[in-house]
């Protein structure tokens, strides 16, 4: 996962147990989600997913773009968005503000937790990486 400024470093602390994708993977050519890590979320917490995504071509707003999500699953099989943010083909590091209230209110006992990307139209693979940073 790319972390190669001091403000990157400083702005969330990185664990790789919160991890929910490796930004050196392959990039990806269609949707996928990636595999889910266990996460109860409680409602008291507060956390992000930080987003870092390399850029792509192909790059039409609405039409042509990369969509990620963050979603929830109280039994590890069925799973409901609770955050999503959209790419624009540039490089860029990217917020997804949860918390355990938001989250519980839409899963309710969530317990695990993962990242989809979406791809609307046809953009380029898209190269990303995504990890959890609490409050």
């Amino acid at each position: 996962m790319s972390r190669s400024t001091i403000a990157n470093r400083r702005s969330a602390q990185f664990d790789k147990e919160l991890e929910l994708r490796d930004y050196s993977k392959v990039a990806l050519a269609a949707s996928a989600p990636e595999a889910a890590i266990a996460f109860p979320a409680t409602k008291q917490m507060t956390y992000r997913c930080i987003v870092n995504v390399g850029s792509h071509t192909g790059y039409v707003a609405g039409t042509a773009q990369w969509n990620i999500a963050v979603e929830a699953s109280a039994d590890n099989v069925s799973f409901k968005p609770v955050g999503s943010v959209a790419t624009t083909g540039a490089i860029a590091g990217l917020e997804i503000a949860l918390s355990g209230s938001s989250v519980e209110s839409v899963v309710p006992n969530a317990a695990y937790i993962r990242v989809t990307a979406t791809k609307v139209g046809a953009p380029g693979n898209l190269t990303y990486g995504a990890f959890l940073a609490l409050s």
